[in-house]
């Protein structure tokens, strides 16, 4: 009997090509900031990654995607370290496969709407820390999540001041004009 794996080379090699490109340009690149950045790159720049992210404590979250982190890891293409300061969480690096995993996935990566949004991304949100990544996600995805309701800008505002109250009113008018400027939410 023949058995068919569908092994998602696309997810894995996606993974190894964002940790080789922001090692050196998003500040500490863990476990939160690779679920914005495939968040984002999935539901504003329409690659199709194959992922169901849901709201959770920092923002859009998927365990698919640390399911997927952690069979990367055993790939040995990443190498994850826990991080010992005041935040704690995460550092993801590449590890000495990470070229051979990623060329499993080479036509999805050089497919050139896949190349250029992650190019997109990376200008767009590499400089960004965790903190402000989860609120920009969550912000993007309140504003997709309530879409069909004609969500206004202060709606959208007060909606993501009652999920995140951790964020300040100004701060979050402030990323909504950010994403607004960018064209990545809208309003009727």
């Amino acid at each position: 009997m023949r058995v068919n794996i569908d092994i998602p080379w696309n997810r894995y090699g996606l993974i190894a090509e964002l940790t080789n490109r922001l090692k050196y340009q998003c500040p500490q690149f863990g476990k939160t900031i690779l679920q914005k950045m495939v968040y984002l790159l999935q539901e504003v720049y329409g690659v199709k990654c194959g992922y169901q992210f849901d709201l959770y404590t920092y923002g859009p979250f998927t365990s698919q995607l640390l399911q997927d982190l952690d069979l990367v890891e055993t790939f040995n293409a990443v190498r994850i370290s826990s991080v010992m300061s005041a935040v704690g969480g995460y550092h993801i690096e590449p590890g000495e496969r990470n070229e051979e995993l990623k060329e499993k996935a080479g036509e999805f990566l050089r497919d050139p709407v896949v190349s250029k949004a992650i190019d997109n991304l990376i200008e767009h949100f590499s400089s960004s820390n965790a903190k402000k990544l989860e609120l920009l996600s969550t912000i993007v995805y309140v504003s997709r999540d309530m879409r069909d309701e004609g969500l206004s800008r202060e709606n959208l505002i007060q909606m993501v001041s009652d999920v995140k109250p951790k964020f300040a009113r100004p701060e979050i008018e402030e990323a909504v004009s950010t994403l607004e400027e960018k064209q990545m939410v809208s309003f009727p």
